[in-house]
């Protein structure tokens, strides 16, 4: 006999369940505690079954706080160390109780510290520091005696101890602490250690800000340690401070409250001795070493009444090992071509080039403060901001934009040698790039481009950083993706066109195209409208010769002298179907000329690591290529991290993950097969239901070859069907070997683990998009992911639901207005009107902020929208593939949910939604969280939406009964109040209106 469950359903017939399948569910009914929205006073819980069929335990939220992420994992530099910091996720950040642990790797023996983080070893491995937060300490009461035993414990008050800095010596495991330090730094030689104090009532002037902001950048204590002799050394309101790359100097800046003694010092770290640089009673600030160590720059500003900007002086100092050195004064009132009403702005940082021979520092107007003092009426004073369709940029985005504008600084140079100041930028070029020695830079004018939605064009720049010449190189240029940029050889700029790799070369001005008879480098899988890219630039070899570039799978030499191309994997990518790509595993060095620290170059005639992933069969690992031989060091049905070698050992640090395997740090010497962990940060997992991951292909329509994810609980038995739940966003089917901890979720885009502990069959499918129809796309590729994992024997074809967030979202909106395969379908964050999200200002309106202010044109003519045309090029394809058009159509109920604050899709299009259905008398429910962007952040918010997610799902694929909430009406009067509920035998059940122009 069929049981009448009591649930409101928008009017419609109420539900009725078999009382033998009500039974055979009984285990997966949830308990409401509380239905308070904001689930704050009263949380929502949700409860499971304490075991499954084989006696491990369900996951619940509960258990959430159990599990630990791995940070700050560090290896020292001769391999005999590492330290990582382990702390509890989905709680509080207060409640998160980090414990850091250094590992002995010879003898295994393990160092814990609590509520330590942050490790870092010294260069020569001897050292490591780490920040210790305030731990709560007892401290007997007040008179009472220090009696401890069992029959005379007395009252203890906690007390709270102050954070510091804890310095451990390896060898000797002895430890010194300093409190209220926030950062630390080695020198290079670890002959030092240099400590900076927190700054009293927060962080000071980070440049800029005026009369206004007279005296607001203030120096810190500063503490620098010897660790030679072990004595510390007592520097006061310290500003900039800076070891020089050899680790022999330390250049530091004093900024006092009384600027008296302010100045720039150097201090000799082999005799302790201090030389004064330079003293005034000014700010001194972004300062910088030249590359070899003996040459330091820094800002020397002072405040202006009533200007927005400081008036400030470049001081360079080339060699401060001379006996008298001497500096070089860079002044905008005495430099012969600097612009008029510009000053040498504090808020940009400066460098040297390569060949220590020209400083590059930023330039900004100067500007009258505003008048804050007062706020006048719009009654005698109009606010009103003005829009035209002929401006250059859209207003939303110019208000957004607006702190940036203000403090953008113009990228300027100046000659040490001749003495002469050059200007790169200026307003009609003022996006560039310099080259690592200094000598070229490469500019950008994009002013006759500037478009909502055309893809980014721009005229390019050959600029002479000597003389500041510009030489048009390319007119009407795409840039984004099609360009890599100045070569670390400072010569050669990258770009791609009609399809290939090319050259500029900046000396000649010649072009050329590279790799003459190498196969195409189209990206196969760009599915966007517009020019399709490459798979990009992977690095320069170490001559400076030539570029390595990816294919699909291979990669490939490309001479820059225009030669032919060679095959550096021999083409056993492309025949194993194996994505080959450079990795760095070696420590950069940290004295070294900054086109080696920029991390592209790589010496081909010693052996490199390559990543290897197979693009079907997902597996992962590494290789090796050395005298132009592959040689597979490790290649599992697994996902590992980038291994992390020692500087001075041939030790790597690394992780291995599996769908049930937690990264957890491992060791190895070359041969990654063989590494040990060091690690075990969730042992409590193997307590625990956790299930297991297949790989499936499917086809879609044109028979392309698309594959999913699928996970089974572990009491799954081959023939069952259970019920299931399909996300989708994009293509997801690589990270088969990623492990998925349990966490709250933050929005509808993914799918607690949880529910496969719960009984329930997960999917996840990729899906492939064409132009002008991601909808359908969506649509088409589910379910026929869905029908194949039918077809297989897995699911209940009843029992199935889908849900999506953001793209994935607006997605499951279309997908509940035409299919009839779901039971029950969830949307977070979404479009559903795509004619008004098209002319919608991204992340702004006069209420909410936080996006670009930009209109979405661009992202849907050539971004992620993929549709290629406006809504006035083809109204029907916008009317047909919008969500709201069809909200009669809908079966399933539906659940929406969405921040009210949401910067990125506006409420309204989850609102808007939510009206339709109710207009057409269809079933649905909206969570909106107040405040909550795109996806949430409030940990009680988080764990509200994760207990109605099974709250909802459970009842309408499980038969579980519905929870109040979803029964009875929660009056916003009684929001936030423990007993949110009004009896339902006081209050008439609500129906909704019959539609009038629906059903």
């Amino acid at each position: 006999m069929p049981i009448r469950l009591h649930t409101r359903r928008s009017g419609r017939r109420p539900l009725f369940i078999r009382a033998a399948t009500l039974a055979s569910l009984s285990l997966a009914v949830l308990t409401v505690i509380a239905t308070d929205v904001k689930a704050q006073a009263t949380p929502v819980v949700a409860t499971a079954p304490a075991t499954d069929a084989s006696g491990r335990k369900i996951l619940s939220t509960a258990d959430y706080s159990k599990w630990r992420n791995i940070e700050g994992a560090q290896i020292s530099s001769d391999g005999k160390w590492a330290a990582y910091t382990l702390r509890f996720a989905n709680v509080l950040p207060a409640e998160s109780k980090p414990v850091l642990h250094i590992r002995n790797l010879d003898t295994n023996r393990d160092i814990t510290v609590e509520n330590a983080s942050a490790p870092t070893f010294s260069p020569d491995g001897r050292w490591v520091v780490y920040s210790i937060d305030s731990i709560p300490v007892a401290r007997p009461a007040r008179g009472a005696t220090a009696d401890t035993s069992a029959a005379g414990k007395v009252a203890a008050t906690a007390i709270a101890k102050p954070p510091r800095m804890e310095l451990r010596d390896l060898a000797a495991g002895t430890t010194q602490a300093w409190q209220g330090m926030s950062t630390a730094t080695f020198s290079s030689t670890s002959s030092h250690l240099l400590m900076r104090r927190r700054a009293a009532g927060g962080a000071g002037r980070a440049g800029g800000g005026g009369a206004a902001s007279a005296g607001a950048r203030r120096g810190t204590d500063v503490v620098l340690y010897d660790l030679r002799n072990r004595r510390s050394q007592f520097l006061g309101a310290v500003g900039d401070a800076l070891f020089n790359p050899l680790g022999t100097r330390l250049a530091y800046s004093v900024e006092a409250e009384v600027k008296d003694a302010n100045g720039l010092f150097v201090l000799d770290l082999a005799t302790g001795s201090t030389r004064t640089l330079d003293n005034d009673a000014k700010s001194y600030s972004r300062m910088a070493w030249s590359d070899d160590g003996k040459g330091v720059v820094v800002l020397k500003a002072s405040d202006v009444e009533k200007m927005r900007e400081r008036t400030a002086t470049v001081v360079v100092f080339s060699d401060v090992s001379a006996v008298k050195p001497k500096p070089l004064i860079i002044d905008p009132d005495s430099t012969p071509n600097f612009p008029k009403t510009f000053v040498i702005s504090d808020r940009a940082a400066m460098t040297w080039s390569e060949d220590n021979r020209r400083v590059f520092f930023g330039i900004i107007p100067q500007t009258e403060l505003p008048d804050t003092s007062r706020r006048k009426s719009t009654d005698s004073v109009a606010d009103v901001d003005v829009w035209r369709t002929a401006d250059r940029r859209i207003q939303s985005q110019q208000m957004i934009q607006a702190d940036a504008e203000r403090n953008f600084t113009f990228r300027q140079a100046f000659n040490i040698d001749t003495r002469r100041f050059v200007q790169l930028t200026d307003s009609t070029l003022r996006d560039i790039q310099i080259s690592p020695d200094g000598r070229w830079a490469v500019g950008r004018d994009d002013r006759d481009y500037i478009s909502d939605y055309k893809p980014s064009t721009a005229d390019v720049y050959r600029v002479n950083t000597a003389t500041g010449e510009r030489t048009l190189m390319f007119k009407s240029m795409l840039v984004g993706q099609h360009i890599f940029g100045i070569a670390p050889d400072g010569r050669n700029f990258l770009f791609w066109k009609d399809g290939r790799f090319n050259l500029f070369d900046l000396q000649t001005g010649g072009t050329r195209v590279l790799g003459p008879g190498a196969p195409s480098f189209l990206d196969v899988d760009f599915d966007n409208p517009g020019p399709r890219p490459s798979y990009g630039v992977q690095g320069y070899t170490a001559d400076g010769r030539g570029v390595i570039v990816a294919a699909d799978f291979d990669l490939w030499l490309l001479p820059l002298d225009g030669s032919a191309a060679r095959n550096l994997t021999q083409g056993l990518g492309e025949k194993n179907e194996i994505r080959f790509r450079l990795v760095r595993t070696e420590p950069l060095p940290e004295v070294a000329s900054r086109r080696i620290r920029t991390g592209q170059l790589y010496d081909l005639s010693k052996p490199v690591t390559l990543s290897a992933f197979g693009k079907f069969n997902k597996k992962s690992g590494y290789y090796e290529l050395a005298g132009g031989k592959l040689r597979e060091i490790v290649y599992d049905e697994a996902a590992f991290s980038t291994p992390q070698r020692a500087r001075d050992a041939d030790t790597y640090l690394l992780t291995r993950q599996t769908f049930v395997e937690f990264p957890d740090l491992r060791v190895s010497n070359r041969d990654f097969k063989a590494a040990r962990k060091i690690s075990d940060a969730n042992p409590q997992q193997s307590e625990y239901a956790w299930g297991r991951r297949v790989l499936f292909d499917f086809m879609n329509r044109d028979g392309k070859r698309l594959q999913g994810l699928l996970t089974l609980p572990d009491d799954y038995q081959q023939g069952q069907k259970r019920p299931m739940i399909v996300t989708f966003y994009e293509k997801n089917s690589s990270n088969l070997y990623r492990y998925t901890p349990p966490s709250f979720i933050t929005g509808m885009g993914q799918t607690p683990i949880e529910a496969v502990s719960r009984g329930y069959i997960t999917m996840v499918p990729d899906i492939h998009f064409r132009t002008g129809s991601s909808h359908s796309d969506m649509l088409e590729a589910v379910e026929a992911a869905t029908k194949k994992v039918i077809e297989m024997g897995y699911a209940d074809p009843a029992k199935i639901g889908v849900h999506g967030h953001s793209y994935g979202g607006e997605g499951a909106a279309y997908i509940a207005t035409q299919s009839k395969m779901f039971a029950a379908v969830g949307m977070g964050a979404g479009v559903t009107d795509l004619f008004t999200d098209f002319n919608q200002s991204w992340g702004w309106s006069y209420q909410v902020t936080g996006g670009s202010g930009q209109n979405g044109n661009n992202y849907y003519l050539y971004g992620q929208g993929r549709w290629g045309f406006s809504p006035w090029d083809k109204p029907e394809v916008y009317y047909n593939e919008s969500a709201i058009t069809h909200a009669p159509k809908v079966t399933s109920p539906v659940l929406i949910m969405h921040g009210t604050a949401d910067p990125t899709v506006s409420f309204s299009e989850g609102m808007n939604f939510y009206n339709a259905l109710r207009y057409n008398g269809k079933e649905a429910y909206m969570l909106a969280y107040p405040g909550e962007g795109h996806g949430l952040r409030g940990l009680a918010n988080r764990r509200d939406l994760t207990a109605r997610y099974f709250h909802f799902f459970d009842h309408f694929l499980k038969g579980a009964p519905a929870p109040r909430w979803m029964t009875e009406e929660v009056p916003y009067l009684r929001k936030g109040l423990t007993d949110t509920l009004v009896p339902p035998s006081t209050v008439p059940p609500a129906t909704i209106p019959p539609a009038t122009g629906g059903n």
